[in-house]
């Protein structure tokens, strides 16, 4: 059950986090309509290997917080932080989309896609910390135990969960382009109703 549940949870967050249209998934679509759905899932593997990794190393340090109870209830209380000022910040971003009118994004030149993802990737500088907390929380509530198979699994279904997302992308982009601001305002809204259940039983943990 263990096992079952690092997957399931390595697949639920690691969706949660790139789900909403930002950088990386809007030039898997731009890539797909421009190019081909090829060179966009080419695209969408760098970027996985680099997600894998990046989830590896988040779980893997947030372990030893979770050993250490001053550092890992420290963290807990800047990750309760943090997704108050993610639901904020969702509600601001879905607030400012109802004046947007179209998303766009900019791609580079032709090169190799694969490497090209795997370094966009890369600069994803709040993978790391994502992981890390998010799989915090969780162990707080039971949902996850620092096991090294708990933790390669949770990292081999976060690089799944991101490339279900990326292929989602690359295949139905030119379904619901025109409809991508109305997607982006509500998946805001609800992104920032989901941090903020977190952030509120993280508090009512906390306090009571």
């Amino acid at each position: 059950m263990t096992f079952v549940l690092a997957i399931f949870l390595g697949l639920i967050i690691s969706i949660g986090g790139i789900i909403i249209p930002g950088m990386l998934n809007m030039t898997i679509a731009k890539i797909s309509v421009k190019e081909s759905q090829k060179q966009a899932l080419n695209f969408a593997l760098g970027a996985v290997v680099v997600v894998f990794i990046q989830s590896f190393l988040g779980t893997y340090f947030a372990k030893f917080l979770d050993a250490n109870p001053v550092f890992s209830e420290g963290l807990k209380k800047i990750g309760t932080v943090i997704f108050i000022i993610l639901t904020i910040a969702f509600t601001i971003m879905g607030l400012k989309a109802k004046k947007q009118k179209e998303i766009k994004v900019e791609i580079e030149a032709k090169r190799n896609r694969f490497f090209y993802g795997m370094a966009m990737s890369a600069f994803n500088m709040f993978a790391i910390p994502w992981y890390a907390i998010t799989s915090l929380m969780m162990a707080s509530k039971d949902l996850f135990q620092y096991d090294m198979i708990s933790i390669v699994l949770f990292s081999i279904s976060a690089a799944l969960g991101t490339y279900f997302v990326f292929y989602l992308y690359a295949k139905f982009f030119k379904l619901i382009e025109h409809k991508l601001t109305f997607i982006v305002q509500n998946i805001n809204f609800l992104i920032a109703a989901l941090t903020g259940i977190v952030a509120v039983s993280s508090l009512y943990k906390m306090f009571f």
